[in-house]
């Protein structure tokens, strides 16, 4: 009688995880916004850095300014403060690989890879000399430039970063 038990408690616990999954695997991708509902005047770009389609905004003329997420979010983070920091600089906010509408590449997401890809992006667009702000691994992202000496960076504005 106990192992039935175990069974049918493997089987309450396991069902509904198999069932979320088959749901989430059968569930059909869902195609990216044309425009940004905050702003839907703002162009979306997409730009490649190593094989990997980056979404990312630019707005507004000025010093260059780019706005870096935290994980598990996406460039509309920012939504409030990209129209206002837009009148004073020119704003770059990208997703990262995995995060928004940017790709999903195969690779191990550490914050050497974050970096680089966010070095290389500076590189793309052709940014130098800019501030770099962001939140958690976005705060860190830009310390970690810096002391390399990434010719894109000239100052940063790290908000909580993490380690």
């Amino acid at each position: 009688m106990t192992v039935t038990l175990l069974i049918v408690a493997a089987i309450g616990v396991a069902g509904p995880v198999l069932v979320s999954l088959l749901v989430e695997a059968l569930r059909p991708e869902p195609p990216e916004p044309v425009a940004l509902s905050w702003a839907p005047d703002l162009p979306v770009q997409h730009t490649d850095v190593d094989g990997v389609r980056l979404r990312y905004v630019k707005a507004g003329e000025g010093p260059p300014l780019v706005l870096l997420h935290t994980l598990r979010t996406q460039l509309d983070i920012f939504q409030k403060v990209i129209p206002e920091l837009a009148e004073d600089f020119t704003v770059y906010a990208p997703d990262y690989p995995g995060h928004g509408w940017s790709d999903i590449p195969a690779v191990d997401y550490s914050p050497a890879f974050f970096v680089g890809i966010v070095g290389r992006f500076l590189d793309e667009q052709k940014i130098r000399n800019a501030t770099l702000a962001g939140v958690s691994i976005g705060g860190t992202i830009p310390l970690l430039l810096a002391a390399h000496r990434h010719p894109g960076v000239a100052r940063v504005v790290a908000i909580n970063p993490y380690d």
